[in-house]
């Protein structure tokens, strides 16, 4: 009599025969995994081409109409809110380089830096743009971090170079750090 299957009883076997199962799940689930996130990265990437194409397609359409425009002998006036906003953007990129030059002349030997932040709520227009100035005050007297992170402050806020374009300078927080060696500070500039 000739037998269709058969059966392996031997546990040995069936325990290989069950690790090899997992793991080729296992690798066939990386497998899914790494090229579904490579997917989905160069997925990004498309879109973002779409659309930094899409922009580029309306800008090009905008100075075609432009120099159409010009060559008519039209004479293009742009609104008020436009040269205002160009204007203070150019003014505030001349003042950028003034402003940087001058922070290390304020900051005093014993302060330290730690970050820079332009705008970092994302707010549009120029009312509302922040400067966020954060680091440390090392070594001296515990007891006067506080006053020399004031100072600092009181300098930012004197300063013609630093300040313009700021009304409101002020210390936003000041805590001991884990060492309690020194101060750290968060800055704003508004």
């Amino acid at each position: 009599m000739n037998t269709v299957f058969a059966i392996n009883f031997r546990r040995e076997a069936y325990q290989r025969e069950l690790a090899k199962t997992r793991r080729r799940a296992l690798l066939l689930g990386l497998w899914v995994f790494y090229f579904g996130a490579l997917g989905v990265v160069f997925g990004l990437y498309g879109l973002n081409f779409v659309v930094l194409a899409h922009r580029v397609t309306h800008v090009e359409r905008e100075v075609q109409l432009l120099r159409r425009h010009a060559a008519q002998g039209g004479e293009w006036r742009p609104d008020v809110a436009g040269t205002r906003t160009v204007l203070d953007h150019l003014r505030d990129a001349r003042t950028w380089r003034a402003r940087l030059a001058r922070l290390p002349e304020l900051l005093p030997a014993n302060a330290r830096l730690h970050s820079l932040q332009f705008n970092p709520d994302n707010a549009s227009g120029t009312a509302q743009l922040q400067l966020v100035i954060a680091g440390e005050m090392r070594e001296g007297p515990a007891a006067g971090h506080v006053q020399q992170v004031m100072s600092f402050v009181n300098a930012l806020s004197r300063d013609s170079v630093f300040a313009a374009g700021y009304r409101n300078v002020r210390l936003v927080t000041t805590r001991a750090t884990n060492d309690g060696a020194g101060a750290e500070f968060v800055i704003e500039c508004r």
